[in-house]
């Protein structure tokens, strides 16, 4: 037979009302802290709730780039406040298409322009062309300074062939090498 342990003899032995009262005190305690913790993560859960709706807010500001399918956008500004999309082409097949067709009005003096393609924007200016999934991400390179030379390159002679005018859509097709 085993010795019984302490803690089954205070509840099965002589002083039940001790032990009730030690096992009562324990638990109080723990109650308190437990309660006190929970009210903590309550306000900490309210504060947290509180700054992500700011800034869900916050970025509603933030222009989203067009997602229609196959369509090449150009970023106007109508007003110092209010910026919109006008239409470049229909039927473009890739991203860097739109951007090579950004880079004609580049060429053409502008100089700095921004477009959409897809949900991404374009970003043309002297330096770079670029892309990025909103207007203050992270921007990636769409061509390299020796892919920009051999489309600007291109570009120049379109345009010259057709009279000054922009080149459309079936007539720019970028070719990754």
């Amino acid at each position: 037979m085993t010795a019984p342990r302490p803690w089954l003899r205070l509840q099965m032995g002589g002083f039940p009302a001790l032990a009730r009262a030690r096992a009562f005190s324990l638990i109080g305690r723990m109650t308190s802290s437990l309660g006190q913790r929970l009210a903590w993560a309550r306000r900490f859960n309210r504060a947290l709730a509180v700054a992500i709706c700011a800034m869900a807010l916050g970025a509603c500001d933030e222009l989203a780039a067009p997602t229609q399918r196959g369509v090449c956008w150009r970023l106007s500004e109508a007003t110092a406040q209010k910026s919109s999309f006008q239409r470049v082409s229909s039927h473009v097949w890739s991203l860097d298409d739109c951007a090579a067709q950004l880079e004609a009005f580049h060429l053409q003096g502008a100089p700095r322009v921004e477009g959409a393609f897809q949900g991404y924007f374009i970003f043309v200016d002297d330096r770079l062309v670029t892309s990025a999934p909103s207007q203050n991400g992270f921007r990636y390179p769409i061509f390299q300074p020796s892919q920009r030379r051999e489309i600007d390159a291109d570009l120049r002679r379109l345009i010259k062939d057709r009279g000054g005018a922009l080149p459309q859509a079936g007539d720019i097709s970028v070719e990754r090498k």
